[in-house]
């Protein structure tokens, strides 16, 4: 259920004549961390507004990609070209290899119109029993613009292999566009936190997407935005969520809350934390 929530402020006066200043009351200890706006799509082209803070060294900024079943039929076409060019590199280095320029390619037409961005994105292409990229997926992707995710991906999906064995194979292609620079890697305990939630969050597309498709199938409006105010335990669970403010299809903004309830971190400092998360679906063009 989405609640509206309200903020009560009372203002105490002390007695005139009262020689006796109020005794401030001890600021909570506690964790609190805040995820930049992420962007559930209906073409599956989700991404991050912002990246996530820097976290420790090997920390991950994709979640682990869900397991993948080929269609029924989708081993028929014998005919399906497949690559001989081997050249002792695996199907992951030949991928990225192969996507190299095209995806750059990709990412110069989007500096046309941010000529600032720098992002990453992870590339997921689901390949059949022909050695065809069937279906292609996007995790981590932050600060691209839509159109150039879709891109990378419509550059995968062109990509041929030859015939895995098992009859399937997932491949994942991390791309990372910085500054010649680079970025700050001086990570604080925080900053890995809250790179960790990023993760969290991410890793529950396929409920979200499951709000957004009953939402859709329902006749339902799809456009919706909420700032879901969450509360973790000490254990590092979501023990309540509230979305406020909000806008578009209470019941859709309900299911994700839901969803995101199943978030769970690590035990946050001071036994206690708070996890700022807004979440938009199928954000209309032109809006920030």
């Amino acid at each position: 259920m989405v609640r509206r929530s309200f903020i009560l402020l009372t203002v105490a006066s002390a007695a005139c004549g009262s020689g006796t200043p109020p005794v401030a009351p001890e600021r909570p200890r506690g964790t609190s961390i805040e995820i930049s706006d992420f962007e559930v799509n209906g073409d599956g082209v989700d991404r991050f507004s912002a990246c996530p803070p820097p976290g420790e060294i090997g920390q991950e900024w994709y979640p682990d990609i869900p397991d993948w079943s080929p269609p029924p039929g989708s081993g028929d076409d014998a005919g399906a070209p497949t690559s001989t060019e081997h050249f002792g590199r695996t199907a992951t280095e030949r991928a990225i290899e192969d996507t190299r320029l095209a995806f750059r390619s990709c990412y110069h037409r989007g500096l046309v119109q941010d000529p600032t961005q720098y992002g990453h994105v992870a590339i997921v292409l689901r390949v059949g029993p022909t050695g065809r990229v069937l279906q292609t997926d996007s995790y981590g992707a932050c600060e691209l613009q839509h159109d150039v995710i879709a891109c990378m991906r419509d550059v995968g999906k062109a990509l041929r292999f030859d015939p895995p064995a098992g009859g399937k194979d997932t491949i994942v292609i991390p791309v990372v566009f910085q500054p010649r620079n680079g970025e700050d890697v001086n990570a604080t305990r925080n900053d890995s936190y809250t790179a960790q939630a990023y993760v969290a969050l991410e890793a529950l597309k396929p409920e979200l997407h499951a709000c957004e498709q009953r939402a859709r199938q329902e006749g339902r409006n799809v456009e919706a935005w909420g700032v879901f105010d969450m509360t973790l335990d000490k254990t590092g669970a979501v023990s309540a969520a509230n979305v406020d403010p909000y806008n578009g299809d209470q019941d859709l903004l309900g299911c994700a809350a839901e969803a995101l309830q199943k978030i769970k971190l690590a035990p946050p400092d001071g036994g206690k934390g708070r996890l700022l998360a807004r979440i938009t679906f199928n954000r209309r063009a032109g809006t920030r």
